[in-house]
Parts: C-alpha cells; sequence; structure tokens
C-alpha cells in the first residue's frame, strides 16, 4: 500500500517520502481500516524538523484523525458495526490507552506520538499513523458514524476529519454539568483547537463564553463564526494583568461570576495569560488545563485555598466523550460546517503539512484523503 512515511528530522522540507510498504494484517483486538482522509496537525512541521520533541519509533507514517471504513477486523470483534460491508463509515481515536494498567490509561497518540519506553512498546504493534491507504487500530479505538450524522449534514470524509478539533476539547468540558449554565473563560481561544472549545463549551451548554486573545482580527473571526451571539463575549488583552482581569469580569455580565477557566495556550504563549484567567475564578471555580504552554504556572496558593479553586490536567479525551460528541454533532448543537476544510491528496502531503502550518486559525482545517468509498 503507499503511505507517507517519516525516516528521521530534517531542517526543512520534503520531510516525508511517498513509498510502498506492506498492508497491516488485522491480529486480535485490532481492525485494519481503510482510509478515507487523515488530519494533520497545524504543528506537525515543528514535529519533523525537531522543534517540538515528539519521541517515536522510526520510521512509521504519520497522521491522526482518521475516517474510513473497516476493511478486515480481528477474531475477537464482535460489534456488528465494526465489520467488513457494514456500509459505515468509522472515526478513529489516535489515543491508545493502556489495557494491563487502571492507571496508566493514556499511552500514545498514533502516528503523532510514543513518549516512553513503554508507549514505544505499544507503537511497535500499532506503529503507523493514517497518512497512508490502510491504518491498524486497536478495536476499541474505532467508532461507527451514525448514518444520520453524515447523511443530513452531507459530511464528507474530509469535513468529518474536523471531529479532531472538537475531541480535544470535548475530553476537557466533558465532565458532568460543568458547563451547563456556566460562564467560561478561554485562553487561547482563537487557535485551531481553542476555536473547537468555544463550539463544545457552547453545546454543551454555556451560558457565555469568554474567548481571551491579542488579536481583535481574530476575536472578531470567532465572534462572526457564531453569528456574533451574546453568548460570545470576547475580551482583547491588554497584557496588563488588573486591566485585563477587569475587563474578564465585565464580559461575565452583572451578577455573574467565572465558573471555569479553560486554557490551550500552546507552547510558545506566556504562562502568565493561564494566572491572569485563574485570578478571575469565583470561589469553588475550576481550571482545566489541556493546552502545551512550555513553562511552569506560579499557582497562587493561598488564593487557591481560600477560594477552594480546582485545577484539573486533561489529556485528550476519554471514550465514553465519542458517543455523546457524535450526538451533539448529529442534531446539530456542534455544526462542522464552520470549519473550512482544505484537502489534499496523499501525493501532496508536503503541501498539506506547509498549508496547516499557515492555516491555525479558528475552524481551519486541514486533511489528506488518502482514498474513495
Amino acid at each position: 500500500m503507499r503511505a507517507a512515511v517519516f525516516n528521521s528530522t530534517k531542517p526543512s522540507p520534503p520531510y516525508l517520502a511517498l513509498t510502498d510498504i506492506p498492508s497491516p494484517v488485522a491480529t486480535p483486538g485490532s481492525i485494519v481500516v481503510k482510509v478515507l482522509a487523515s488530519s494533520v496537525l497545524t504543528y506537525a512541521e515543528e514535529i519533523f524538523n525537531g522543534t517540538r520533541t515528539y519521541p517515536n519509533l522510526l520510521p512509521y507514517v504519520p497522521g491522526w484523525g482518521t475516517i474510513g471504513v473497516v476493511k478486515s477486523a480481528g477474531p475477537d470483534v464482535a460489534n456488528p458495526l465494526l465489520q467488513p460491508g457494514s456500509g459505515l463509515l468509522v472515526f478513529c481515536d489516535c489515543t491508545i490507552r493502556a489495557r494491563d494498567d487502571s492507571y496508566s490509561t493514556k499511552l500514545m497518540l498514533q502516528g503523532i506520538g510514543a513518549q516512553d519506553e513503554r508507549a514505544q512498546k505499544v507503537q511497535s504493534v500499532f506503529r503507523n499513523g493514517s497518512w497512508a491507504e490502510e491504518i491498524l487500530v486497536p478495536a476499541e479505538n474505532v467508532y461507527p458514524l451514525p448514518p444520520s450524522l453524515v447523511e443530513n449534514q452531507k459530511l464528507t470524509p474530509a469535513k468529518l476529519t474536523a471531529l479532531t478539533a472538537l475531541g480535544v476539547a470535548f475530553g476537557g468540558l466533558c465532565d458532568g454539568d460543568l458547563c451547563v449554565g456556566s460562564t467560561v473563560v478561554i485562553t487561547g481561544a482563537t487557535g485551531h483547537f481553542g476555536s473547537g472549545a468555544v463550539a463544545v463549551a457552547l453545546a454543551l451548554g454555556a451560558r457565555k463564553v469568554i474567548p481571551l486573545g491579542r488579536s481583535p482580527a481574530r476575536l472578531a473571526k470567532l465572534g462572526k463564526a457564531f453569528n456574533n451571539t451574546p453568548r460570545i463575549a470576547p475580551v482583547f488583552l491588554t497584557g496588563e494583568p488588573a486591566t485585563d482581569e477587569k475587563a474578564i469580569r465585565a464580559a461575565a455580565g452583572e451578577g455573574f461570576a467565572i465558573d471555569v477557566h479553560f486554557d490551550i495556550l500552546p507552547p510558545f504563549a506566556s504562562p502568565s495569560l493561564i494566572l491572569t484567567a485563574l485570578h478571575t475564578l469565583r470561589p469553588g471555580g475550576t481550571c482545566i488545563l489541556m493546552g502545551g504552554v512550555a513553562g511552569d504556572v506560579p499557582i497562587p496558593y493561598g488564593e487557591m485555598i481560600f477560594k477552594g479553586i480546582t485545577v484539573k490536567g486533561v489529556w485528550m479525551c476519554e471514550r465514553t466523550h465519542f458517543p455523546k460528541m457524535l450526538g451533539l454533532v448529529e442534531c446539530g448543537l456542534l455544526d462542522l460546517s464552520m470549519f473550512d476544510v482544505k484537502s489534499f491528496g496523499l501525493e501532496e502531503v508536503e503541501e498539506a503539512v506547509q498549508a496547516a502550518k499557515e492555516r491555525a486559525g479558528a475552524f481551519e482545517h486541514t486533511a489528506v484523503v488518502c482514498g474513495e468509498l
């Protein structure tokens, strides 16, 4: 089968070799999926040139956020919806979880990174991502997509890969009734994953979402995407903590307080932005950390105690979240049509990597189309 293979980091493109590799074989506990479309990370080039350190067994095939159809299933796969010929599209979750350790649940991101020896032992089996014609996936990571979701909204496989932009934030915000009737502040809101967080918070019932940003144009674009609903109150950050904290509290509206702070800032962002938002939380509020800020955040110890603030780190999402997220898409509360998806063929994967780097803003998404139904 044809695949885009990554052999080692390089200072500049081309990073990948389009070549033929053996097709995967379904073994117990796994499924082979024929890949129709796959997502491209906005920071994929930073992985390939070594700017971001993502350990992996080399060589490997990158690619995540897979939409495809089941080609073959292991002998122990009993779900009739995950059999060849079911006629259903499937979504493949890249987060591979430990089957042998109830505490260490999330080991690696298939097609992205395997951080340690344990993860790489798993990667030796599920080595490749989805920039290929086929991919071997743990059976529990394959989700059948309801026909009504696909047909009612006329969603193409490339458009469906935008589920990845929503799934990350969903993992952090889908925690009981965290968002219902709440006021939610989002740091990193104008980026690829941050805009998904805004959509998820609204879909989960937030009364008001306060996106924070340093670009008036990007904040305006975010509001426009939601028809400038009053449920979104963007705040432009001046860089002056006292001024910014006052503006955030005012954006909540008279008589309301900040219930939740959700962070999804990129590595280059200042940790001070997180601290600014953290200070605005009401007593008993919750801070969810899902971003990639490289520096440490100086937690105000006394304030956390006296206000009873909960700080929770979340990495990716749980298996039980995906059916809920798909339900919100199917009923229209999460609208994939908001995403501007630019598609490239497998033979154009290098161009796709460059395009994704340039298209890292709100509701911008890049996909590689690897096959047809």
